[in-house]
């Protein structure tokens, strides 16, 4: 993979012997790519799993947070992969980071030296567990959405630098995959369309400006996963730009979203951030398109 240019690649967190991970991850020391991790440990998500049958399953908190799925999972997951990094020098991403003990962490091994970087999603940064209806499946994920606390802390390690920044970790379902209790629906948040809008919005309320945003969802991704010719507004970078007006609300309809299955996260929320229009490459994304055309190479 490597070879044919692979930027990253992507294994579940280790658990129990480290070693087969330490073989996995030395020889691609020498390259330019990264080890990308999904970052919960899984045996104790499996015992504390068990706490959940004697909840109700339609709460998010006690379902998929607390009782469940606890930020030291993924925190005990991050400090493997760390202690991994530092024994072999390769450099390694951390997915979807959603508590503050994990930035903790990698604050640590970054002031340390070790070639780590990491990534949050704009549902971490905006959705709050204690916020969120009874069953509202089309929010469930994992790592799950966590409270203010942790919330607090994520934008505290982008603005830092801890983290290096957001990504959408678009994950669209089907109605019939989102029906049911919050134990049995798709777990995976749509948010392509709305993700940058809704970081802008808490950006904003924080203080923070639309050059931060664009830093940490173009600038910074690009140059993660080895994109040198985009990411950026300069002269020689192709033109992949939008057109936004940062000011200006709107409610959030799912159902009148570009995205097949009217199913989002952040239904009826008001956020910021009017797209005016989009260019790709530098051509109108929507100038002469008809329904159906193919508009990008496969």
């Amino acid at each position: 993979m490597t070879g044919s240019g692979g930027a990253s690649w992507q294994r579940d967190p280790p658990s129990g012997d480290d070693r087969p991970w330490q073989k996995q991850l030395t020889p691609h020391n020498q390259h330019r790519i990264s080890g990308g991790f999904g970052i919960e440990e899984t045996v104790p998500n499996q015992r504390n799993g068990r706490l959940t049958r004697q909840q109700n399953p339609r709460l998010l908190r006690t379902l998929l947070n607390a009782a469940s799925r606890p930020a030291e999972c993924e925190a005990n997951a991050v400090r493997k992969i760390v202690r991994l990094v530092a024994r072999t020098g390769c450099r390694t991403h951390i997915l979807h980071v959603s508590s503050g003990l994990s930035v903790d962490v990698l604050r640590r091994a970054k002031a340390e030296g070790l070639p780590v970087s990491a990534e949050t999603c704009p549902h971490y940064l905006t959705l709050d567990c204690d916020h969120i209806p009874d069953n509202a499946t089309a929010v469930k994920c994992c790592p799950p959405i966590r409270d203010l606390h942790e919330q607090d802390a994520l934008w505290a390690g982008l603005a830092d630098g801890t983290l290096d920044g957001v990504v959408t970790d678009h994950s669209p379902a089907s109605a019939d995959m989102k029906a049911g209790t919050l134990a049995t629906a798709w777990g995976g948040v749509s948010s392509l369309q709305v993700g940058f809008r809704a970081v802008l919005t808490g950006a904003m309320r924080r203080g923070l400006s639309l050059a931060d945003v664009v830093r940490w969802m173009s600038c910074n991704t690009a140059r993660l996963v080895g994109l040198d010719d985009r990411g950026d507004i300069t002269p020689v970078l192709r033109a992949d730009l939008a057109i936004i007006r940062p000011y200006e609300r709107f409610v959030v309809d799912a159902t009148a979203l570009e995205s097949r299955n009217p199913i989002c996260a952040c239904d009826g929320m008001t956020l910021n951030g009017v797209v005016t229009r989009t260019f790709v490459a530098g051509r109108d994304a929507l100038s002469g398109v008809r329904e159906g055309n193919l508009i990008v190479r496969p």
